[in-house]
């Protein structure tokens, strides 16, 4: 709490009110929008409802093909409007951006042409990928408006509005006596979001305009293929992230059956509701501590980030005893059947709250330099996390896939947090508020400053933009 009455002080505590409140706002929105789901959907078809979901978010965070990172650690945020790097940066983001969603579009007609062929589930695939390529858009749009400091036109379109048009659609449906599936819910919320992403898309072209469309030639060949290499880099990481969250769920559902999966989304989220102070803090703390690193300044990085995360932990920790006491009520709520299995939500409670104890640590890396070594590290894990995800559901079934999920968020956490440590002497564990460090001794001296690779791109523009 000392954290956030830390950041009180400072201009940013009422950004970081609004994004926690949108942030919790869109958690609740988001459980409505399953238990409306629930209560107008047989089992099997919230089942391929959450199955269809699954699939179109974690296509969607991979067709941004990295740009939302991208755009995080390149744009200068402090320069004015017009800015030529800034320009030639949106238009490279829209150029990938297209790509990754035009093939989502081909893709999309294509399963829609061949559905009637495709067995069962895999004939309702091109509504995920329509999903797929409306959320990738969304994605990148939020990341854009928050580096502005815009909070409210980043979370609100798409983490209020649309949940809420969702619930009040889907319910409208089946209270007009309207027999919904799966796939007709998941073509509702694909086209509301749609709506709520064009918003955003006006709103982008009057701050940024269109200079950005003929900007590709002001900044040099080499500025280019740096952006060019990372976005590659934070493309497979993100392809990892997403496999990672929810690979879990797309698997119980093709192979346990689309009622267990059903469950596990839930539970999921649920959990998930521990995450929220991380989400809040990152979209306030992660565009200040960018600064901090374009600056070379290590001690003021290491104090924000040890703040951030000692107060995101906290908050996660008091939630959990919380939840762990209520998840099953919550859990038979969506479905009675549900609360037979509580202790995997425990288990991804556990999850969650690790996930707070590391802070920001992943993206540090992927705005520090890392992301070469975080997709190396992660390729390797995820070899043996399939390995451990299928021994432990033979083993134990629904609590066996939540514990390789938990093994496989400390494992990357340790990965990020050794990195970080090792490259730029800084510690974004909880403790690191008390005394950095507290579990792992000093760090050895480094030469290599935070922003180092921010300032080599600086150096190949200054000619262009000076």
């Amino acid at each position: 709490m000392n954290a956030l009455w830390g950041l009180s002080r400072r201009v940013e505590a009422r950004r970081f009110v609004s994004a926690f409140s949108s942030r919790f706002s869109s958690t609740l929105l988001s459980f409505l929008v399953l238990l409306t789901a629930s209560h107008f959907l047989s089992t099997q078809e919230y089942g391929l409802y959450v199955f269809l979901f699954s699939i179109g978010s974690a296509l969607g965070l991979i067709a941004v093909l990295g740009q939302s990172i991208l755009v995080v650690k390149r744009y200068q945020r402090n320069e004015k409007a017009g800015h030529r790097l800034n320009q030639a940066l949106v238009g490279v983001n829209a150029r990938w951006l297209s790509l990754g969603c035009g093939l989502l579009v081909v893709s999309a007609i294509l399963f829609f042409a061949f559905a009637e062929r495709l067995p069962e589930p895999y004939g309702h695939l091109w509504v995920a990928l329509a999903f797929a390529a409306m959320f990738a858009i969304s994605e990148y749009l939020q990341n854009y408006f928050r580096i502005h400091g815009r909070i409210n036109l980043s979370l609100v379109p798409r983490e209020i509005v649309w949940r809420a048009a969702s619930i009040l659609c889907i319910a409208a449906a089946g209270l007009i006596g309207y027999r919904a599936d799966g796939e007709v819910v998941m073509a509702i919320v694909t086209v509301l979001l749609g709506a709520t992403t064009l918003y955003q898309a006006v709103a982008f072209t009057r701050g940024e305009g269109w200079g950005w469309l003929g900007r590709h030639d002001d900044v040099p060949q080499e500025t280019r293929r740096i952006w060019r290499t990372e976005s590659l880099y934070f493309t497979a990481n993100t392809i990892l992230n997403s496999s990672s969250a929810y690979l879990e769920t797309i698997l119980i559902g093709a192979v346990l059956g689309l009622d267990k999966a059903g469950f596990y989304f839930v539970a999921l989220r649920i959990a998930m509701l521990l995450t929220l102070p991380v989400a809040a803090i990152d979209t306030v703390g992660i565009p200040m501590i960018a600064a901090r690193f374009q600056k070379s300044d290590n001690a003021g990085a290491q104090l924000l980030i040890g703040r951030l995360s000692f107060a995101s932990f906290c908050i996660s920790l008091l939630g959990a005893v919380v939840l762990v006491m209520v998840g099953p009520f919550i859990l038979s709520i969506f479905n009675a059947d549900f609360a037979q299995h509580a202790d995997v939500l425990t288990a991804l409670c556990v999850l969650s709250v690790s996930q707070a104890f590391f802070g920001p640590g992943s993206w540090l890396l992927m705005i520090g330099g890392g992301e070469r070594f975080f997709l190396i590290a992660r390729a390797v894990m995820f070899i043996f996390y399939l390995g451990l995800l299928y021994g432990l559901a033979q083993i134990g079934g629904l609590m066996g896939i939540a514990i390789a999920g938990l093994f496989m968020a400390l494992a990357s956490n340790l990965a990020a947090w050794h990195w970080i440590r090792r490259k730029y002497a800084i510690d974004n564990m909880a403790t690191a508020f008390f005394r950095p460090f507290a579990f792992a001794g000093a760090p050895p001296p480094t030469t290599i400053q935070p922003g180092a690779e921010s300032l080599h791109d600086e150096a190949a523009v200054k000619t262009v933009t000076h």
